[in-house]
């Protein structure tokens, strides 16, 4: 069985990589294609999805679980000479992620994982110390709720 947060990340890395075809969009849960290396370039989106919190001391199905979502765009100075390709990117995904707050979470829902809630938590602009001719990065971080429909021994692990 997936993991919800694989479900979760996948889903996740599927609306940005809509949104932002010219972008790398990177999961720490998800793997490439055999043969390929998981790399990007000074510009990319990663994503990371992990759990937070389980709601009762027992595994089974619809027991809550709490995740949090991290998304974070990495923007390189030197592919954004005139300044707005961060800013379009961000705009784009944040527009990829809005329609999965509210009813929009049952997106979010799948391989025996049901999602109840998706917040948008906060959001962070600082610069990005890890492009190498340095660069901007926006953080969004959320809480997810939702109940697993299997039961799952490997949860949380």
């Amino acid at each position: 069985m997936t993991e919800p947060e694989e479900t979760i990340e996948a889903k996740l890395i599927s609306a940005l990589a809509a949104a932002v075809p010219a972008v790398d969009v990177i999961g720490a849960l998800s793997a490439v294609p055999e043969g390929e290396q998981k790399l990007s370039a000074d510009t990319y989106i990663s994503v990371f999805v992990d759990v937070a919190s389980q709601d009762l001391d027992w595994r089974g199905p619809h027991v809550p679980f709490t995740y949090s979502a991290r998304v974070t765009v990495h923007y390189a100075n030197a592919d954004d000479a005139t300044g707005v390709g961060f800013r379009d990117t961000c705009r784009a995904v944040r527009a990829a992620l809005s329609p999965l707050l509210g009813d929009g979470c049952a997106a979010l829902s799948g391989d025996g994982f049901a999602c109840d809630e998706f917040i948008l938590n906060t959001t962070q602009t600082a610069m990005d110390t890890d492009a190498e001719t340095g660069g901007m990065a926006k953080t969004y971080t959320f809480t997810i709720s939702g109940r697993s429909s299997e039961v799952n021994t490997n949860q949380g692990d």
